[in-house]
């Protein structure tokens, strides 16, 4: 027997932020529209999807030295098909997103410092190397492929899962240097930012009670920042690189779910890495005695191991025409984390070396429920939502005072209502 079905919800997402002054209009959030639909015979099935995102972070640049609009939009495209062959059921899928966005960011102020060679030799020579208005583009775009496999043997079960996602970023900005020196000119830098990374997971079902997974993935990711150089004079000395490094990451993660009583159940446990090195250089800021060119360097290295553990539970309700399911989730876990920064500052400014480790505890309750009411036997109307609530605690070293009373948190609420057609 075929049997098709068309879906379509919207989602609204808060992401977590701190404010002085909190409204609804100024909140951070991730709005979604999503549309699938799904075709289903005897031993295949097809699985289309869209989606379009809206990312409404309206005052993120706003500080005290700089103003801009930020509202980047991205759309995705999946595909899966399902097939059986023989007793394997396989399922391969392509997902392909994008997102364009340009604006342009003022500057309104500059930074000064109560020290007199800081100014000098760094704020005193931002704004004619930089202008107080930059335009700036940003393109991304995200690829993944994976590949299911599942099999039936008597009570028992295997899955094996297996994931790639490429995702590349590319952010270009342009300024004028106004410098009464060979500096002066147009000036252009790209920063890429690429993200590669392949999972798996295998998931065996010991019988119509219990289910064990094991997964492992690694991540890589390269930043590279050029600073390309339109001099009125070709000979212009000039730092090309602004910025590069590498970040690689490792997780390894096991699980149980209990399958046999009336709600859902399971706990997982995960743990790995992350580590990244970066180099940050300034643009030539000007010249001493017009031979000396005025650079400033610096070189962070962060590595970080953790814990996590994870246990989820929902307990459906269903009547005629109606369902119901509320759920909760608990992640805890612990980080420890060292941090390295090394700033070499030139002509008598004060080098900076941080050195510092930490230990945070990390708790997220998540509380949530979703539901379907039949409008009639083949359309229905879907509901969700999610409140996450964080703690974080740093428990070495020596826990920070606590923050004002007056500096306002939100975030983590998702809220999803759609309709869904059966035939």
């Amino acid at each position: 027997m075929n049997k098709s079905a068309l879906n379509y919800h919207v989602d609204h997402n808060e992401i977590f932020r701190s404010s002085l002054n909190d409204s609804l209009l100024s909140r951070y959030t991730l709005r979604e529209q999503n549309a699938s639909f799904t075709h289903s015979g005897n031993k295949s099935s097809l699985n289309l999807g869209w989606s379009r995102k809206v990312y409404r972070l309206s005052d993120i640049f706003d500080s005290d030295y700089s103003t801009a609009d930020f509202l980047p939009v991205s759309y995705s495209f999946k595909v899966k098909i399902q097939s059986h062959i023989n007793d394997w059921l396989i399922q391969p899928g392509l997902n392909y997103s994008f997102s364009r966005s340009s604006d342009t960011l003022f500057i309104t102020e500059f930074p000064v410092s109560e020290q007199s060679a800081y100014n000098t030799y760094f704020f005193n020579l931002l704004p004619q190397t930089f202008g107080d208005t930059i335009p700036y583009s940003n393109s991304s775009d995200a690829f993944s492929a994976d590949i299911l496999v599942h099999k039936n043997k008597g009570d028992q079960s295997f899955l094996f899962y297996l994931k790639y996602l490429g995702f590349f970023n590319k952010l270009m900005e342009s300024h004028i240097n106004t410098s009464n020196n060979n500096l002066n000119g147009p000036r252009e830098s790209i920063c890429r930012f690429n993200y590669s990374g392949i999972k798996g997971s295998a998931v065996w079902t010991i019988n119509k009670h219990s289910a064990v997974w094991m997964g492992v993935s690694y991540t890589f990711s390269p930043l590279k920042w050029d600073h390309t150089v339109f001099p009125d004079q070709p000979d212009t000395l000039e730092i090309i690189k602004i910025s590069e490094g590498n970040t690689h990451a490792l997780n390894v993660h096991a699980g149980y779910q209990l399958l046999s009583a009336p709600f859902a159940l399971s706990a997982s446990v995960a743990g790995g890495f992350i580590n990244n090195h970066t180099h940050i250089s300034t643009p030539v800021l000007g010249y001493i005695f017009r031979i000396l060119p005025i650079s400033h360097q610096a070189e962070a290295e962060l590595s970080s191991n953790y814990l996590l553990t994870h246990i989820h539970f929902d307990h459906p309700f269903s009547t005629s025409g109606f369902s119901f399911t509320p759920r909760a989730d608990i992640i805890a876990g612990r980080f420890w984390s060292d941090i390295s920064i090394q700033a070499l500052l030139q002509f008598g400014l004060e080098d900076i070396d941080i050195e510092e480790s930490y230990i945070h505890a990390v708790y997220i309750g998540s509380l949530g429920f979703s539901g379907k009411v039949a409008i009639n036997r083949d359309l229905f109307f879907t509901f969700a939502a999610d409140q996450l609530i964080p703690y974080v605690k740093t428990v070495s070293p020596v826990t920070p005072p606590p923050p004002p009373d007056d500096i306002k948190r939100y975030g983590g609420l998702s809220i999803k209502l759609g309709v869904s057609m059966n035939w």
